[in-house]
């Protein structure tokens, strides 16, 4: 091995705003106003993952935009992002990843929570959404939620559909935007960053 990977938290919440569709471009202003770091910390963490060329950077006027390059090298880092966003989902909701957890071994393929979950604006009255791009055991899913209270709404893609229609179906667009993978998350990443 010649050199030791330095990735820090900084860099991993970065990383998470480019998974938010995973065809973003985004500049160093919007980082800051996205994320509570600094101009500069926002501008380190961007111009590292641009040297691990996992961002690549072009200039329109004066400003400087990211987006992910394309490849197995971004996909890496992309998984460890989702990764990372699912650590921080579990301790900003853990109710809500114990219920995930149990459900997880009825789930063959990826699986996301979307909707309200994701974007942390749930309440009380709000539905679980999960999206599976495989097979489920829905009856012992809906289970589950009613066991804890917590109703689902669950909605299925197979993974022919899921793989062939990613960047082109509005349902699963919705999904690549706002998304905490639970499941299968080297595949799913995968086909978002081709």
């Amino acid at each position: 091995m010649s050199k030791k990977l330095d990735i820090r938290e900084d860099h991993l919440r970065v990383l998470f705003l480019f998974t938010r569709g995973y065809n973003q471009e985004i500049y160093i202003r919007e980082v800051c106003r996205n994320l509570p770091i600094s101009r500069g910390s926002a501008q380190t963490a961007l111009e590292y993952l641009e040297e691990k060329q996992v961002l690549r950077s072009i200039t329109r006027g004066r400003t400087r935009l990211f987006s992910l390059q394309r490849g197995s090298h971004a996909r890496d880092f992309c998984t460890l992002a989702e990764i990372y966003r699912r650590i921080c989902f579990g301790e900003e909701e853990p109710f809500v990843a114990g219920v995930l957890d149990r459900i997880a071994p009825h789930i063959n393929g990826s699986c996301a929570v979307f909707g309200s979950h994701a974007e942390g604006t749930a309440d009380e009255e709000s539905d679980l959404d999960l999206f599976v791009a495989g097979e489920c055991r829905r009856d012992e899913v809906e289970k589950i939620g009613k066991t804890y209270g917590l109703p689902i709404h669950l909605t299925v893609y197979p993974p022919e559909i899921f793989d062939r229609s990613l960047h082109t179906d509005p349902f699963l667009q919705e999904v690549l935007r706002n998304h905490v993978l639970i499941k299968g998350t080297e595949h799913f990443v995968e086909q978002a960053v081709g």
